[in-house]
């Protein structure tokens, strides 16, 4: 552990050992977590008319995003804020990194909240209210369990969370014919009306921001490891596949738990009910996993916003020091949404907002980059060093981007002028997303293809991590 390092050079060759069913089963346990539990929840009571079953097709199926941007670090080794810096520029990536890298260690706190808000459910009876003794209980336990982890190492922990993902997907299976499914999780012949395709909007952006556009800025962290001749297609359909069946998975339980009675929303955060599940033994080990699997995310969490921060200090980082400084910071932000914070599902939806109105953007710029390298040289691989022509106006569409998706934004911080037009619907995912890419492809077309670069693609002899 102590010589494993975030580092900003290119994976080593002998470490390039993974296959694409791998990559598969790492997106898999990333989405499949208890994290998406509140989000379906919020999905589900703030959009109750929207068409369920397709916003959460829609949603899942956009982790073909994740598999686009996955590319360049499996042909070239690097770290996604790496290939970000060749796109933008050191110094406005720079600033990137630093949003995504603080984003990051917030949602890092919110995992956290949500493995004591599941202690406390396992280790007390009750509903919506709870002793602050159970709540301090459950802090101590969840507190150790989150330092201990790291101390695994990065090979256990990926095993843990993969096999934890698979259980406790086998667990929400067997919760679906236990649960009332009401009409509206299937509810796809529903007429479409104007309120109708808001709240399927507003439904689908809720679903991005805590699924594939929250994950699209990590892509590369883990296609580097794939071993070289794997083919592009694979590379690319690996996390897509994976990400797919978690979200959807657990997005459909989360709606379904919620509708049910299964989660409920209090003045004391989430209660996991035990009368919902009807089984003792489906309701302990649906718990017990979901810690597993949230606590093992967590760790992955710090693993990718760590190359965020090595970007930031332009130096490499020790993995376990940074692990620690993630965990001690999440930590006290932790504290403070469990004894200070107006209420846990405001911070939820502030830190998915602030996400989003700069990953959205980002994604976009980058998609486009890379499909456009693809399809204009043949099906070559794009090439990052080429990507130094066109920065200014990269740069600019992203600011663009960002100011417009902000613009569309509604949060507790604040509501943009466009989302007021829309009746207080966040849509600002997709506004985001859809004009960084349009004006990235105009921006392209003006500019030209660019000349290739001489960046070399990851081979046996690069720098090891």
């Amino acid at each position: 552990m102590a010589r494993e390092r975030h580092s900003l050079g290119a994976t080593g060759g002998d470490q390039r050992q993974g296959s694409s069913w791998g990559t598969l089963f790492i997106w898999l346990a990333a989405t499949m977590t208890a994290s998406t539990i509140p989000l379906g929840g919020i999905m589900a009571q703030a959009f109750p008319g929207a068409p369920f079953l397709w916003v959460m097709l829609a949603a899942s199926a956009c982790f073909l995003l994740v598999g686009i941007v996955s590319i360049p670090g499996f042909v070239y080794g690097l770290p996604t804020m790496v290939v970000s810096e060749h796109l933008f520029g050191a110094r406005v990536n720079r600033a990137i990194s630093a949003a995504n890298w603080l984003s990051q260690v917030g949602w890092e706190s919110v995992v956290l909240v949500i493995v004591i808000y599941i202690v406390r459910s396992l280790l007390f009876q009750g509903e919506t209210a709870y002793p602050l003794s159970a709540t301090l209980t459950a802090l101590a336990v969840s507190l150790l369990a989150n330092f201990t982890v790291p101390l695994l190492g990065y090979r256990a922990i990926v095993a843990a969370q993969k096999a934890g993902a698979v259980l406790l997907m086998l667990f929400s299976i067997v919760i679906l014919f236990h649960v009332p499914l009401k009409a509206s999780l299937f509810g796809t012949g529903t007429a479409m009306s104007v309120g109708t395709l808001r709240e399927a909007l507003g439904a689908l952006s809720l679903g991005l921001m805590g699924g594939a556009l929250s994950w699209t800025m990590f892509a590369s962290d883990y296609s580097r490891f794939t071993r070289g001749g794997t083919p592009l297609a694979r590379v690319a359909l690996a996390p897509a596949a994976g990400g797919f069946l978690g979200s959807f998975v657990i997005l459909f339980v989360s709606v379904a738990l919620y509708q049910a009675g299964g989660v409920t929303f209090g003045r004391d955060g989430i209660a996991f009910p035990r009368g919902m599940f009807h089984n003792e033994i489906l309701y302990y080990g649906f718990c017990l996993f979901a810690v597993m699997g949230l606590l093992a995310s967590n760790f992955l969490n710090a693993f990718s916003s760590a190359f965020s921060l090595a970007v930031t200090l332009r130096r490499d980082l020790n993995r376990r020091l940074s692990t620690f400084v993630d965990a001690s910071i999440g930590t006290a932000m932790a504290v403070w949404i469990l004894f200070y914070a107006p209420t846990f599902l405001d911070v939820f939806e502030i830190f998915l907002s602030l996400l989003i109105i700069v990953a959205a953007p980002w994604t976009g710029v980058v998609v486009v980059q890379i499909l456009g390298d693809l399809v204009g040289k043949g099906g070559l691989p794009p090439d990052p060093a080429s990507w130094s022509e066109g920065r200014r106006s990269r740069v600019g569409v992203l600011v663009i981007a960002v100011a417009a998706s902000a613009l569309f934004s509604s949060n507790p911080l604040w509501v943009g002028y466009g989302a007021r037009a829309l009746g207080g619907v966040d849509i600002s995912p997709l506004v985001g997303f859809a004009l960084a890419a349009l004006l990235a492809v105009i921006s392209r077309r003006a500019c030209g293809i660019p000349r290739p670069g001489g960046l070399e693609r990851a081979g046996a002899d690069a720098p090891p991590l």
